[in-house]
């Protein structure tokens, strides 16, 4: 009779471990997340103001042609494809932690999550090469590698997340049949 009496309390205890832990990486993720996009922003401003006091006024204006501005066009619409994505990850990884926090492991609703945070990582290899063949930039301005090293993370950590979406799937779909053959 004691052992019946200890699981119980050692699930509630590791299920508000878990609660604990996930509300801690929701705030993190939704305070530190906006932070750390305007310090970037920040920094990029403070460092384009830096080379535009001490630059030349030739490499600063660029020769203006049509595919200077095409590029600069497409650059700008892939921007925008990146802001969408990433405010499509922020918002899902947001809610899976609030389906953690309210005790909701393997249900059809984290797994969706987990799928889309997944695919969102795939839509930036998209963007990656865009930005990589679209840069109306000079060609010095980008790293000798190119978009390489960012594509075959986007490709581990999408590949990575649908892996853990298929599998908090199957474990849902696990759950469900035992307890239906009570």
């Amino acid at each position: 009779m004691n052992t019946n009496e200890t699981i119980p309390m050692t699930n509630d205890f590791r299920l508000n471990r878990i609660k604990k832990v996930s509300k801690c990486f929701r705030l993190f993720l939704q305070f530190g997340f906006p932070l750390m996009v305007f310090m970037m922003m920040l920094v990029a401003v403070i460092q384009g103001l830096w080379r535009g006091l001490h630059a030349n006024q030739e490499d600063l204006v660029p020769k203006v042609d049509g595919l200077f501005i095409a590029k600069t066009a497409v650059l700008l619409l892939l921007g925008l494809f990146g802001l969408v994505m990433i405010l499509v990850w922020y918002w899902t990884s947001l809610k899976l932690f609030r389906f953690f926090e309210k005790g909701m492991l393997f249900t059809a609703e984290t797994a969706r999550c987990l799928k889309i945070i997944g695919f969102t990582f795939f839509t930036g290899i998209v963007g990656e090469l865009g930005l990589y063949f679209c840069n109306p930039l000079p060609d010095n301005s980008w790293p000798s590698a190119g978009p390489i090293a960012d594509i075959s993370t986007c490709i581990y950590n999408g590949a990575f997340f649908i892996f853990l979406g298929w599998l908090f799937d199957e474990a849902h779909k696990i759950r469900e049949e035992q307890e239906l053959t009570v």
